[in-house]
């Protein structure tokens, strides 16, 4: 693989001291509840209150957004919708006969108390807040409480609030960072606890989430944003520059690689990129510059070496741009989510054609999924045996038990199918 520019960028040391600080925050949530949750909204969000944000408030918020942003959260929502819906049908309650007189089967359940994150950070993302709550509610969740981090004595963003209100959330909270986390996660009066917590954030958000990971389910582990692109000759250098410089302008931690099947492509995309920069508004272009300086990739190198590290990387955001990228696929096996040609440029999958995009990073794609509406789905296995089922299963069982040392467990299955 031949590198033009060629970047590894160690995060270890912002790493080391966000996990220092978010155990401290857990542990003071966890032993003087709301008191600290206040106290840390207060020094990191210059944010006093009150917390809970009530339904009125989000549809004002709706009331008073621009005709033009409503519309597009309109689409957006209408396609998530769509997909997620698809997705719950592929769940329906069965059961089998393994073997005569044996039967079993799986319930598919919603979890029954769901928090979503809706970061507001440096960008405010009701995009998120549709991603997330969307799945929840086409998975019949009962409970969807919302938290996003005020921004300031305002609270939380008008356009996120606003989204609230157009999804029809009535628990929100103006509460963000390792404490709101935190909050949630435990129970701290007057906030009940939930069972998941979903949806990305910064590293203290999702340091906090690994640290109570067990005590709440989570949806993941999310690091800074990622795309890799996958160009032949065929694909535009001014697309594939917007592409990069669409993740890196996320975070200055944010990774932006193109892998180009020939060397013409990636000298002109590489160029392409230079001048996008020039042109992006100024905090855009800094933010996207120093992620791009100091993370991002361009190399030369076959189909097959690109399928190789792709597959090593396991990125967030992968783009085949491609003359033909269905025939190229299946080379491809470890990615959040993939983008097949020369217009599916990956913010469209941030926004509004219906895809998720709270998407695994950091390689987890390796072993998991991005958030889809069987997140929020528990299957629930049953068993059912007649005698004559019993029968036929409790010598196996009672040897297998007595193997184990396990004398009740033998004496369970012989007391139901051997001969006393």
């Amino acid at each position: 693989m031949n590198y033009l520019k060629n970047v590894s960028p160690s995060n270890e040391p912002i790493l080391s001291a966000a996990r220092q600080s978010t155990a401290a925050i857990v542990q003071a949530v966890r032993q003087r509840g709301w008191s600290a949750v206040q106290e840390f909204s207060a020094r990191y969000d210059g944010f006093s209150g009150p917390f809970r944000i009530p339904r009125e408030r989000a549809v004002e918020a709706l009331s008073a957004m621009s005709p033009h942003v409503r519309t597009a959260l309109e689409t957006a929502v209408s396609n998530v919708r769509t997909f997620h819906r698809l997705q719950r049908n592929l769940f329906r309650d069965c059961t089998w006969e393994i073997t005569p007189g044996v039967g079993a089967g799986l319930r598919f359940l919603p979890v029954e108390n769901v928090a979503v994150y809706v970061p507001g950070g440096r960008y405010p993302l009701p995009s998120t807040a549709v991603m997330g709550i969307v799945a929840a509610q086409e998975a019949g969740v009962p409970r969807i409480a919302v938290l996003s981090p005020p921004r300031g004595p305002e609270g939380i963003h008008p356009v996120v609030l606003g989204t609230l209100g157009l999804l029809g959330i009535e628990e929100i909270w103006a509460l963000g960072g390792a404490q709101g986390v935190a909050a949630l996660a435990l129970g701290t009066s007057p906030v009940a606890k939930v069972d998941m917590i979903v949806g990305p954030g910064n590293v203290y958000v999702t340091e906090a989430k690994r640290l109570l990971f067990g005590e709440v389910g989570i949806d993941g582990l999310a690091g800074p944003s990622e795309v890799l692109v996958v160009a032949d000759e065929t694909a535009s250098p001014d697309l594939i520059a917007a592409d990069l410089l669409a993740q890196a302008e996320h975070d200055p931690l944010a990774r932006s690689i193109l892998l180009a099947l020939d060397e013409k492509t990636a000298s002109a995309s590489l160029a392409a990129t230079e001048r996008l920069l020039e042109a992006l508004p100024e905090e855009n272009a800094r933010i996207a510059r120093e992620s791009w300086s100091t993370g991002g990739v361009v190399a030369v190198c076959t189909l097959e070496e690109a399928a190789a590290f792709a597959n090593r990387l396991a990125p967030e955001h992968l783009e085949l741009a491609l003359a033909d990228p269905e025939s190229a696929l299946p080379l491809f096996t470890a990615y959040g989510a993939v983008f097949l040609g020369h217009f599916s440029a990956e913010a469209f999958g941030d926004y509004v054609a219906g895809t998720n995009h709270i998407l695994p990073t950091e390689g987890r794609a390796r072993f998991g999924g991005g958030l889809w509406t069987g997140t929020f789905l528990r299957p629930l296995q049953q068993l059912r045996l007649s005698r004559e089922g019993a029968e036929a299963l409790a010598e196996a069982g009672n040897a297998l038990a007595t193997a184990e040392g396990l004398a009740a467990h033998a004496l369970a299955m012989a007391r139901r199918g051997l001969p006393s």
